[in-house]
């Protein structure tokens, strides 16, 4: 009894909390991969012996496999962009959010009154007081 209420928490609280953090604070790629998981929770029944046969089962099996994944991915870039800064290869002070960040391109930028610089987004002066 206590074990089926601890996974229904565990399940039903505090994996999703746990995957709309991931979502909320990693707001990138990647972060499309845990709003599908946490848009399927809610369509699959509670893990029980018979449910981690099929579809619950799997779910989870998969959402391990990929949250490693991620993890060895990025475990792997971060050695390689410190391995570039120990060798000297790229600068210490490279910016990568401003060196990898694209324009804002169309209307919708400019009729929001917002401009791009360079460096950022800056809001348009337009001289209406």
């Amino acid at each position: 009894m206590a074990s089926e209420v601890m996974c229904g928490l565990i399940f039903r609280l505090l994996l999703p909390v746990c995957l709309a953090a991931a979502c909320l604070f990693r707001y990138n790629g990647l972060s499309f991969v845990y709003l599908i998981y946490l848009l399927l929770i809610p369509l699959l029944s509670e893990p029980t012996q018979a449910t981690m046969q099929g579809h619950t089962g799997r779910l989870l099996k998969s959402l391990c496999f990929t949250s490693l994944t991620f993890l060895l991915l990025h475990i792997i870039f971060q050695i390689t962009v410190n391995s570039l800064v120990a060798g000297n290869s790229i600068d210490s002070g490279f910016n990568w959010d401003k060196e990898t960040r694209t324009p804002l391109r169309g209307d919708r930028g400019a009729a929001a009154g917002w401009r791009w610089d360079g460096g950022g987004m800056q809001e348009r002066e337009t001289g209406i007081s």
